[in-house]
């Protein structure tokens, strides 16, 4: 494969694309939308839309999810794709769907006035409060503080199709590097988790669940996409991305699991246990 020729497939394989380079180097995406959407940063390159070749069109769903932008995603398996400007000639996509090497470096954050509560920012890349066009870097975003301690967490999909109210406590964070999470959700997720008893659950006729392995189920929203649920087949609790959660989040990001597949386009800089797979990374259930 050239260098300037990449490929890229959803994960259930029923979207699959290949792009003539060069592509643009990746930005990160902190705002509130890309993390509820994606279940994880939104970490994206571009090109212009005449550069890539894509199978399978009508497996791609597009949501419109603000009057100037929408995000494609595979109707099947609800893997996060694309993010377009409306009638530009220029696409972006998820680095997580892209086929390794990318040869690409996570260059940016973006829109980190947006962030999440429940991470930080530890490296030395710009960052910049919005949109990084026509703009001078900000100072970093603060480090997070204590937790609150709440006994009650609601979060939602983008659409608001489905919503979750946690009635019980949340675990600690995991954030997961693993190659069907990062094709499924674009990036690496920071993964929560609640019994399903503490959970009600409304808009559940719009979940739609993949069977992404012999061991596990993954749900997403039908109408928009957005990442909602990991559930390992039988058991009693599910994880849920934390981005899904409305601030503020009690949970923090405690380590990082499956490092030893993580892509090769962002760095991992934070002193958080890393662990190569799962074994030996427990939390509480």
């Amino acid at each position: 494969m050239s260098h300037d020729t990449y490929h890229g497939h959803c994960l259930c394989g029923a979207v699959s694309f290949e792009i003539e380079g060069p592509l643009t180097v990746p930005a990160a995406c902190h705002c509130a939308m890309c993390r509820r959407w994606h279940g994880a940063l939104g970490v994206y390159t571009s090109v212009p839309a005449a550069r890539l070749k894509l199978t399978n069109s009508e497996q791609v769903v597009w949501y419109r999810s603000s009057n100037d932008a929408e995000r494609g995603f595979c109707r099947t398996c609800g893997s996060k794709l694309f993010w377009r400007n409306v009638g530009s000639d220029g696409l972006d996509i998820t680095m997580g769907v892209l086929d390794g090497p990318s040869n690409l470096q996570v260059s940016k954050h973006i829109w980190v006035a947006f962030k999440g509560d429940y991470y930080d920012i530890v490296d030395d890349l710009p960052q910049f409060s919005q949109s990084s066009a026509k703009a001078a870097p900000c100072a970093p975003a603060p480090a997070v503080g204590a937790p609150e301690k709440r006994q009650s967490h609601h979060g939602r999909c983008l659409c608001g199709a489905v919503d979750l109210t946690v009635n019980g406590k949340l675990r600690d964070i995991s954030q997961c590097h693993c190659s069907q999470c990062r094709r499924w959700h674009g990036h690496a997720p920071a993964y929560s988790k609640a019994y399903w008893a503490d959970i009600t659950l409304n808009g559940g006729e719009h979940v739609r669940w993949y069977q992404s392995s012999d061991q596990a189920r993954r749900g997403f929203c039908d109408r928009c996409g957005s990442s909602l649920f990991w559930e390992r087949s039988g058991a009693d609790a599910v994880s849920i991305p934390a981005g899904v959660f409305d601030a503020p989040v009690s949970p923090r990001q405690r380590h990082h699991i499956f490092v030893a597949d993580k892509g090769d386009y962002y760095q991992i800089p934070d002193k958080l246990p890393q662990y190569p797979g799962s074994g030996g990374a427990a939390l509480p259930f």
